[in-house]
């Protein structure tokens, strides 16, 4: 969070209450996740305080501090979470965003702006150019994008194959350009034993191919998808 308040172009982590959400308001949560923090420093407080207060029915007096630290704690805490609630679903307040957050009114306000209306599969692909440059005449180069939208495991990167070949890794947001010759190729993407299907595509010289690449919608809350959809995890389309 420190870095991506002074940052604009790293990726911060939504809050808890963020899987609770749509796309809109955990794109609201994660540039505002300094109440994240908020919610922790008073939980930590509540229990700092508490362990601090005498045991009921033992010796001592209460101790007025402990009490107020306690109180403080709870206190905060719920302020963090009414902020959380607040910024999902109104995009306030505002002052909990970098300054470079804070005027992008299609994400506070969620209503999508230009080319990012759409499914939510389709949120991150416009942070790439459309035009990227071909190093060599003759050659091709195939994209891959991870939605900046994937929830799942977002401290942990995917694995892009070509041609069944190791070309990148991938967290949310990020892109791995290949070059490629002209002709048939594969691309798949996997995490730990679990894959995308294998797509198979057939590029020509100068051809720029793109593809967008996030877990199967639902596979957060299913314990057992890794197994039932072992080889269907991820999902891999081109745009």
């Amino acid at each position: 969070m420190a870095r991506y308040w002074g940052d604009p172009t790293a990726h911060p982590s939504a809050t808890a209450l963020a899987r609770f959400a749509g796309p809109a308001a955990q794109r609201r949560l994660a540039r505002g996740s300094l109440l994240n923090s908020v919610c922790l420093s008073g939980v930590t407080l509540l229990l700092l305080g508490g362990a601090w207060l005498p045991r009921r029915g033992g010796a001592g007096t209460q101790n007025p501090v402990a009490f107020a630290v306690a109180l403080g704690g709870l206190a905060v805490f719920l302020a963090g979470c009414l902020g959380q609630i607040s910024l999902a679903f109104l995009g306030r307040p505002r002052f909990v965003l970098p300054k470079h957050a804070r005027h992008d009114n299609a994400d506070l306000t969620g209503r999508p702006s230009g080319p990012e209306s759409g499914s939510s599969l389709g949120q991150g692909a416009d942070t790439v150019s459309a035009s990227l440059p071909v190093e060599h005449k003759g050659t091709a180069e195939i994209l891959v994008i991870r939605d900046e939208a994937d929830s799942y495991a977002q401290l942990r990167r995917y694995k892009v194959y070509v041609d069944g070949k190791r070309v990148g890794n991938l967290r949310r947001g990020e892109n791995c350009v290949t070059s490629v010759a002209p002709g048939p190729h594969t691309v798949q993407v996997k995490i730990s034993w679990c894959t995308s299907p294998v797509s198979r595509v057939d590029v020509a010289p100068g051809d720029r191919l793109r593809f967008l690449c996030r877990a199967r919608p639902g596979v957060e809350s299913d314990p057992t998808a890794v197994y039932r959809l072992r080889h269907d995890f991820l999902v891999l389309h081109p745009v």
